[in-house]
Parts: C-alpha cells; sequence; structure tokens
C-alpha cells in the first residue's frame, strides 16, 4: 500500500461526511480508501498491527464492490470493535476484493472516536482514472 501524506481529502455534505480517496492503482485505492475510513473515525495511525484477517466481498460492479468494502469494514468494527490500520489486497476484479487486515481490537482511549459513520452510501459514488491516478469518492451518513 502506497502512503501519501494523506490519501484523501474531505467533502463537506449536508448532514453526511464525503471523502474523495487516491490510489497509484485500483487495489492501492481500495487499500487507501479502506486505511482512510479509519482514520476519518479514529487516529488511524494509532492502530497497531497485532492482529490479521482476511476480509472477502463480492459486488456486482466496481462501485458496488467499494461501497460492500467500506460496509464490511464498518461492519467488523461495529460487530468485532476491529480497527485496521494497513490492507494488503490479495486480489481485485470488477466484482469481488480479497485482501488481507492488519489492525486490533478498538480502545477508545488509545485510538480515540472522532466520528462515528452509520452507514457507507451510493449517493455521489464514483470512481475515475484521472493523470495516472485513480480516485474514488464516497458519502458516509453520520
Amino acid at each position: 500500500m502506497t502512503r501519501f501524506r494523506k490519501p484523501y481529502r474531505l467533502i463537506t455534505h449536508t448532514a453526511d461526511l464525503g471523502m474523495e480517496v487516491r490510489g497509484m492503482n485500483l487495489p492501492d485505492l481500495f487499500a487507501q480508501a479502506g486505511w482512510s475510513f479509519f482514520d476519518i473515525m479514529m487516529e488511524a495511525r494509532r492502530i497497531d498491527l497485532r492482529q490479521e484477517r482476511p476480509i472477502a466481498v463480492k459486488a456486482p460492479d466496481r462501485e458496488a464492490l467499494l461501497v460492500a468494502w467500506l460496509g464490511e469494514l464498518l461492519y467488523l468494527f461495529e460487530s468485532r470493535q476491529l480497527v485496521f490500520g494497513m490492507f494488503t489486497i490479495q486480489s481485485l476484479t470488477s466484482h469481488t476484493i480479497q485482501a488481507l487486515g492488519r489492525g486490533e481490537l478498538f480502545d477508545s482511549e488509545k485510538h480515540g472516536l472522532k466520528l462515528a459513520v452509520k452507514a457507507v452510501t451510493y449517493h455521489q459514488l464514483r470512481i475515475w482514472q484521472e493523470k495516472g491516478i485513480w480516485k474514488a469518492r464516497v458519502i458516509f451518513d453520520l
């Protein structure tokens, strides 16, 4: 996973929050989106890479796959209290992603919760390539 300074920028949206994330290629874009998702909610740099967990998701197209990917990360956070600070994308097609997430159990004192994301939405969802860099826009329901 190539690390930009912060591989995303926040987009203000009425009662919601969006992010525009970038990556060197599509697997990197999905890895950066995962890291950025956690960084929006907490201090992702404080997440220690103590545990590994395989993560696999399917969807009908690439945009839906990004929503499903981030939705699965939200599910793992809400149901298992897992937070991830690094992702290795093992396989990515327009319909499936298989990845290895590295992280630990959430600790509110250590990680600090900045925002509570309720859902990943399809509103203004977009994935595109610009000047050799892959970008995606995603809006979160807060």
